[in-house]
């Protein structure tokens, strides 16, 4: 849910100087919610992630999985894998949730959980 890099040379982030070898903290979640970035953080947009929208955007303003020399090394088979196991179950069935996001407490570990798991509903699909 969070990493640290030392940031190799003086950055100036909004007038203010964030000087070479500090230590800063990025929240990957916090950072995929700015409205300036992603408007509507919380719809489910999937054309955001479209490549003629990709190349609109920086590329380091979207980082599931960390960036640079220290990033994920199995990111391209987690995602693989991901949207395989997503495009199996979700061609079979329906599911839906009368949760809201906001209240879902979350829990930070090793990943970003919810803290207490998720309620949802689960329905066959007609074919």
């Amino acid at each position: 849910p969070i990493f640290s890099r030392v940031i190799g040379e003086d950055v100036i982030v909004k007038d203010k100087l964030i000087p070479a070898g500090t230590n800063v903290i990025m929240a990957p979640f916090l950072l995929h919610r700015d409205p300036k970035i992603f408007p509507n953080p919380d719809r489910f947009i999937p054309e955001r992630f479209l490549p003629e929208n990709c190349t609109k955007r920086h590329p380091y303003s979207y980082l599931p999985f960390s960036a640079g020399p220290r990033n994920c090394i199995g990111q391209k088979f987690a995602m693989m894998e991901e949207k395989v196991i997503m495009s199996s179950v979700l061609r079979k069935y329906q599911l839906g949730t009368v949760l809201k996001a906001v209240d879902v407490p979350l829990l930070a570990e090793v990943i970003l959980r919810p803290k207490n798991g998720l309620q949802i509903s689960i329905e066959k699909r007609s074919l």
